[in-house]
């Protein structure tokens, strides 16, 4: 191929089979929505097959959003979906797909409640997170930061006989695909898929390579695509997300899950890439109770010890702005009264301190995380940034706390606190990928486009590859959100395909 980029070209079809397989619906992925895709289409009675390059399903992550469950119900909690609607598709700049949105907003709750009781009955808890992005006292703040409560945390139940792990959507996974299991479906693991089959126009299939070699998997209903998103190809990174080169980790795992090779198979089938500038999901990091830019709004500045930012923890303000600072170094700074700034700032998240909070930071000192000095200059020689402009920047912030009103950069009163008192603290604004999810352009149905935008027959996404429902910047305006329209979607899709239809009840040709 003479093209830029593997996916711009257009391989030699594969005509030749070493075997055959068939079944009503294919997913070609085995993480969340995938599993999720496969257990509802076989919980309709479809017959399916699911195809994994890796050699068990796989999911990580904590919270799966929704909205309206019975769980937010049972806790008399009532979100109006025209407002979370509203406010995700404001956050895409309306480069996204309202109606995508909105039938999530409709419908997740719906499938969340689903799951939940299958949860229970299976053993698990679910519960309503608190936790890191996940708060519960934002959802009467501006819009440019209002958060509802729609992360569901799955987890275990105390004696349970179920292995352990920190990625509760790993226990989701896990109760979708034993039913699926139940229900039917097969997976094919260690299973490479190559390329889509089409004939006269429609996808009909996959061709894979497994220990047996070059196999030909028909699909009489339709093939899911739910690989994932980009996170670990560089090459489409740098192509269609530059920004996310400039983190400092790239924590998504396993290694080599999200390559990208769904996308490449898609676009040498026809399929157009979404128009959406990407979301990534990207964290700042910190691990202390206190961690700055995650669960507190501190001041921080640039190399050169000036302010540049919002500081409020809504976390894409935070990471799009060190990722675009000079040298890409930020420093959040705090003074040594910073219990009761940060009861001020997060009540909640404050009554559920540890204790021993004080002796955590100092622990960090000690470890070098965090900087420490009785003075600024102290602190600015630490940090390395210019002492007089550190001062100034210091006054100048002081000012405005004193005054309720960051004139500046419009910070809200509840998240400014002042720096005044010493032994001073600085720690560095670290910048984590979680996960690039990006992929084909989708319409109402999450049926892949081509480029005229024509769907085309027999060929969907959901999860990561499914384009066109975030955009610029990864919004937690709902708590969970991409683990949440994947499951939404792919139950969604599943439950349809299974019965031939699209979700709007349309026949599937």
């Amino acid at each position: 191929m003479s093209e830029a980029h593997v996916w711009q070209g257009q391989p030699e079809p594969i005509d030749h089979f070493d075997g055959q397989c068939e079944a009503d619906v294919v997913v070609v992925g085995a993480g969340l929505s995938g599993v999720i895709a496969a257990q509802s289409a076989a919980e309709a009675g479809a017959s399916v097959i699911v195809i994994e390059k890796f050699d068990k399903p796989v999911a990580h992550g904590i919270d799966v959003g929704a909205v309206n469950s019975v769980l937010q119900d049972r806790a008399g909690i009532h979100i109006d979906p025209l407002e979370a609607a509203r406010l995700v598709y404001q956050w895409g700049q309306q480069q996204t797909n309202y109606h995508l949105i909105r039938l999530f907003v409709d419908k997740s709750g719906e499938v969340m409640t689903h799951y939940v009781e299958m949860a229970e009955e299976a053993g698990y808890t679910v519960r309503l997170n608190t936790e890191a992005t996940a708060r519960a006292d934002w959802d009467n703040l501006d819009d440019r930061y209002r958060m509802f409560r729609t992360a569901h945390v799955f987890d275990v139940r105390e004696g349970q006989d179920v292995p352990k792990t920190k990625w509760n959507a790993e226990y989701l996974l896990r109760i979708a695909y034993e039913d699926s299991l139940k229900n039917g479906a097969q997976y094919m693991f260690d299973t490479q898929a190559l390329q889509l089959l089409k004939e006269d126009g429609r996808v009909v299939g996959v061709a894979v390579k497994d220990a047996q070699g070059i196999e030909k998997i028909v699909a009489k209903n339709g093939v899911i695509m739910a690989t994932g998103g980009i996170t670990d190809n560089e090459e489409m990174k740098e192509c269609f997300c530059p920004m996310s080169q400039y983190v400092d980790l790239n924590a998504y795992f396993p290694r080599g899950a999200n390559m990208g090779e769904g996308q490449t198979m898609c676009a040498w089938a026809g399929a157009a890439w979404s128009r959406c500038y990407p979301a990534p999901i990207i964290h700042p990091v910190n691990f202390t109770p206190l961690g700055p830019g995650i669960d507190s709004s501190w001041l921080t500045v640039d190399r050169d010890g000036n302010r540049f930012m919002n500081e409020t923890a809504y976390e894409p303000l935070v990471t799009n702005a060190r990722l675009n600072a000079p040298g890409n170094v930020a420093w959040a700074v705090w003074d040594s009264n910073y219990m009761d700034h940060y009861k001020h700032m997060e009540p909640i998240k404050f009554s559920a301190l540890p204790e021993n909070t004080p002796e955590l930071v100092e622990k960090c000192v000690e470890s070098g995380e965090y900087k420490k000095a009785e003075t600024l200059e102290g602190l600015a020689e630490q940090i390395d940034v210019p002492a007089d402009n550190l001062k100034a920047t210091v006054e100048r912030y002081n000012q405005l706390v004193r005054d309720g009103n960051d004139v500046d950069f419009g910070v809200p009163e509840r998240f400014l606190s002042p720096c005044e008192q010493g032994p001073y603290y600085a720690t560095k604004i670290r910048a984590e990928l979680l996960a690039l999810p990006y992929g084909m352009r989708v319409d109402n149905n999450s049926q892949i486009c081509t480029h005229d935008d024509y769907p085309i027959s027999g060929l969907y996404a959901v999860g990561g590859m499914q384009g066109d429902f975030f955009a610029n910047s990864y919004p937690v305006t709902l708590p969970g959100a991409d683990h949440g329209r994947g499951v939404t979607f792919g139950r969604l899709v599943g439950s349809a395909l299974a019965k031939g239809q699209n979700i709007d009840g349309t026949p599937a040709v």
